[in-house]
């Protein structure tokens, strides 16, 4: 099975020590949520993923062969329409224009969007419709780990629950690993196996929580009900500053909370 193992991942900017002895194990078909607070390097932490950063120290194993990367914001490349926004990935592989353009444009359908909207440039998009232009970017190159930066940070409520939706069924018939980070708990309950929650100062991991539910089977009372239990943990209550008291480190391989298990 196709897994991502990190050990001892530091990094520093200057003498600000931003990660500290970080590990994870992310295995294919399975979805890890990073929670914390701002300023914890969960952003860091996945761009040392996607090679876009060099870690201070590290070991690291990762079988995935292809990464798809959504930015917290769209990104999108002004002069290009949605359609070939979406194929931007497709044209570095070398895929023949017309071929790329066939891919993005059955893409774009599963995802929302209709033909009228592929001709379309960013600055005629809404945010729901650049959010999927983006997130359809990332799953066009089939990736076998998608890098999720707090894509649907920004969005409205009815649209969050479409498009995590969209991005479930996409996950499940390709069958790729998500690593997602995120402020919110809630976000992290709906979409996540396993949720590691980290605190900042200097960035680490204190906690793992199990969420034993199957995707399939989470009603929105389980997910409402469960978000409930993890927020009065005192691990959550501490790194989000909802409580006062001392921090203990307590790390992902010593000991794990399955109390939302319901």
């Amino acid at each position: 099975m196709n897994a991502l193992h990190i050990r001892h991942l530091f990094h520093r900017y200057g003498p600000t020590e931003v990660l500290t002895d970080v590990g994870l194990d992310l295995y294919a078909g399975e979805t890890l949520a990073l929670v914390g607070p701002s300023g914890c390097g969960k952003s860091t932490l996945l761009q040392v993923v996607a090679s876009l950063l060099t870690p201070s120290e590290i070991v690291m194993h990762n079988d995935f062969r292809g990464i798809g990367y959504v930015f917290q914001q769209p990104n999108l490349m002004p002069w290009m329409n949605a359609q070939d926004n979406i194929a931007l990935g497709l044209k570095a592989l070398g895929l023949h224009r017309e071929a790329r353009r066939r891919q993005a444009a059955a893409l774009a359908l599963r995802l929302g969007l209709n033909e009228a909207d592929l001709g379309k440039y960013p600055h005629e998009l809404s945010g729901g419709m650049q959010s999927r232009v983006s997130l359809g970017r990332a799953l066009a190159l089939s990736p076998d780990l998608l890098l999720l930066d707090e894509p649907f940070a920004a969005l409205d409520v009815g649209l969050k629950l479409e498009l995590y939706g969209l991005l479930r069924e996409q996950v499940v018939q390709r069958g790729c690993a998500v690593l997602m980070i995120t402020h919110d708990l809630m976000e992290a309950v709906r979409l996540a196996d396993r949720i590691l929650l980290m605190v900042p100062e200097p960035g680490r991991v204190i906690h793992e929580f199990t969420l034993d539910m199957p995707q399939a089977e989470r009603s929105e009372s389980w997910i409402h009900h469960s978000t409930g239990e993890l927020m009065e943990t005192w691990e959550v209550r501490i790194a989000f500053g909802l409580t006062t008291g001392e921090l203990e480190i307590v790390t992902a391989s010593h000991g794990k909370h399955t109390g939302c298990q319901v």
